[in-house]
């Protein structure tokens, strides 16, 4: 290739390939989707009862035993619903079910919370080990498991957010007989 040549090609080629490097379309920024849903979760350094298995006793005139699990959800317009089981491997049914009140915060004021009282009949009577289980969830629940929720996209479509829950366990052994009286 000649001199003349090679000078007339990189001639063309600076005049022409600055136009590929021009943005030839208008692009217009659009708003961001909406975020996705996050997963609850339970404080477990903050449960009540703190340990994960422990001992009672029976007895009518053992005091109430309380269950409390506090919660945080960095969605804070959730509303958070819990449930507690005694022995779900063998009833499946709730023994409570409520939901937490929105305060504006991620850490929610108000625990999951559920009291046993050993004066009354109930599920933690029978002596033996019992397990307590508190799910907690941002969302509806069919058979524990939870259940998306459709959201509208900003082309007007729809998509569907996931649902979470979380859950928490003790083991609790019961014991007949009464409680010692307080010292």
């Amino acid at each position: 290739m000649s001199a003349g040549r090679l000078l007339g090609f990189r001639l063309v080629a600076a005049v022409l390939l600055p136009g590929c490097l021009v943005s030839q379309e208008d692009h217009i920024i659009q708003p961001l989707p909406p975020l996705m849903n996050q997963p609850p979760r339970i404080l477990e350094n903050l449960l009540q009862p703190a340990s994960r298995f422990f001992t009672v006793r029976n007895g009518t005139d053992c005091p109430n035993l309380s269950f409390l699990a506090p919660v945080s959800d960095p969605d804070v317009g959730d509303t958070l619903i819990y449930n507690f089981y005694v022995d779900p491997d063998v009833f499946p049914a709730f023994v409570k079910q409520a939901t937490i009140p929105l305060n504006g915060e991620a850490d929610r004021s108000d625990p999951a919370n559920y009291e046993v009282s050993f004066a009354t009949p109930g599920p933690l009577q029978q002596p033996g080990d019992h397990v307590v289980e508190v799910l907690v969830s941002d969302g509806a629940l069919v058979n524990r498991e939870p259940q998306p929720r459709k959201v509208t996209l900003l082309d007007g479509g729809t998509a569907l957010d996931p649902t979470y829950a979380v859950t928490y366990a003790w083991t609790v052994t019961v014991v007949a007989g009464p409680c010692p009286p307080p010292p």
